[in-house]
């Protein structure tokens, strides 16, 4: 585990943050995958990445924890914080200077809380933690669950086709398709609601 945990601080992708207190944050991460270590399943062909991911998945937000400490710090625009995206300032979280004051805040508020529950989504899928997308298959295919075609259609990017999908599990195009649209997509937008998302379109 000690080697593992080597490996994963020089990933280059591996989140990075300049406040003071980043080491800590690290710390809490790596004592979450010590732990947590055996939930992790690779969703692509590169074990790195989708390790990397992982661990980012978690990073991420105690990332975010240690900016929620500092409210009442003086801020920075120029300080970097971690989104969905990568580091951004808080200079690029300011609303469009074309926009309204009022408009571009609640234009901001809604982003970030789209960003939040894209996390969080992203988070169930990778954990699955009652197990509800793993046990939603044909019965033909038990790997075709909409956990395994979660990660392949909606975490990895680019998607896999559905045709790649169906060629890898040997089974027809039509089965990974309909089990897809029929349970998978709808089961994901209920997390999603469960999560706060608004419905103004599907997934």
């Amino acid at each position: 585990m000690n080697r593992l945990l080597r490996e994963i601080q020089q990933f280059p992708r591996l989140l990075k943050s300049p406040h003071p207190d980043y080491p800590a944050a690290l710390n809490r991460t790596f004592e979450w995958v010590s732990n947590n270590i055996s939930e992790f399943e690779p969703y692509s062909d590169s074990v790195a990445e989708s390790l990397v991911r992982w661990v980012n998945g978690y990073l991420r937000w105690r990332i975010q924890d240690l900016y929620s400490a500092d409210k009442n710090a003086p801020l920075s625009l120029d300080a970097t914080i971690a989104s969905d995206f990568g580091e951004i300032t808080l200079l690029d979280k300011l609303p469009n200077s074309t926009l309204s004051g009022l408009d571009g805040l609640i234009e901001n508020s809604q982003r970030e809380s789209k960003q939040r529950i894209g996390l969080e989504l992203k988070l169930y899928i990778e954990r699955d933690p009652e197990e509800k997308l793993k046990n939603s298959y044909p019965r033909s295919c038990a790997k075709c669950n909409c956990q395994f075609l979660s990660q392949r259609l909606v975490l990895k990017e680019p998607p896999d086709k559905v045709t790649d999908i169906a060629r890898d599990l040997s089974i027809p195009r039509t089965t990974v398709n309909s089990h897809w649209n029929r349970n998978c997509k709808p089961m994901l937008q209920k997390i999603a609601e469960d999560l706060g998302y608004k419905q103004e379109q599907s997934l």
